[in-house]
């Protein structure tokens, strides 16, 4: 299966060059333009992006592996989200800051695509 065609249907996201953990995971720039930026993001058991924002205000999140990542907001008022997802599921997420934590025991892989 060829997963690049169908990433390009799905939208686009943003995420930071550089992390500022040596625990980070990886990031992968598969397409970006003007319309939409597609970014392939490995999490490793423990790994996590660093806090980030994302700016543009509608993304999609296909993930190619699934696993348990946690979701820290920013503001410390705010509560974690946990999300348990498999392979194969389609989140729709708004624009926010936030850190991602991988708190499970296998590796996830995603592909976060935002639109601009």
């Amino acid at each position: 299966m060829n997963l690049k065609t169908p990433l390009i249907l799905l939208g686009a996201l943003s995420f930071p060059s550089v992390y500022a953990h040596d625990n980070s995971g990886t990031r992968e720039v598969l397409l970006n333009n003007d319309k939409v930026e597609v970014v392939r993001l490995t999490y490793p058991p423990g790994t996590e992006s660093g806090m980030h924002t994302h700016v543009h205000p509608n993304r999609t999140v296909y993930f190619v592996q699934g696993g348990k990542l946690e979701l820290v907001p920013k503001d410390p008022n705010e509560t974690s989200k946990i999300l348990e997802v498999s392979a194969g599921k389609l989140l729709f997420l708004l624009a926010t800051t936030h850190n991602v934590k991988n708190i499970g025991e296998t590796e996830v892989v995603l592909i976060e695509n935002e639109i601009k």
